[in-house]
């Protein structure tokens, strides 16, 4: 068999995609699972997120449906950017994470999102509404 500069470039072509999907593969089942060891670390990382407007580090810790999670979370933080909420606390009481902040104008600004434990990872239950 020669070895022709169609044969070499349909080689390559075919090595370089098995590698691709090695790596798509690889990185897929290496990415952590969402939401957080324990209800004190979820407590830490949301507040963090809620503060630093974080989209991506709040979308990690939602149990909200996968296809929508990453829109939700950066349309959530863009609002609170937006409606000037600032000095988010979050704070545990039983099965509830409680979002305590204050507006632009001072006003308080709390609502209490549902914990929830699945497979060991805990996530918090999104749907309150933003001010």
């Amino acid at each position: 068999m020669k070895l022709t500069r169609r044969r070499l470039v349909l080689s390559g072509a075919v090595v370089l995609t098995v590698a691709w999907f090695g790596y798509l593969t690889t990185l897929v089942a290496t990415e952590p699972d969402p939401g957080a060891d324990s209800a004190e670390q979820l407590r830490g990382r949301l507040a963090a997120a809620l503060n630093q407007r974080d989209a991506a580090g709040l979308a990690d810790l939602l149990d909200y449906p996968q296809a929508d999670r990453d829109g939700f979370a950066r349309s959530y933080v863009e609002d609170l950017g937006a409606a000037g909420v600032h000095d988010v606390r979050v704070s545990l009481r039983g099965d509830l994470a409680v979002v305590e902040a204050e507006l632009a104008d001072g006003a308080p600004f709390t609502y209490a999102l549902a914990l929830q434990e699945k497979d060991g990872r805990w996530m918090a239950g999104f749907s309150p509404p933003v001010p």
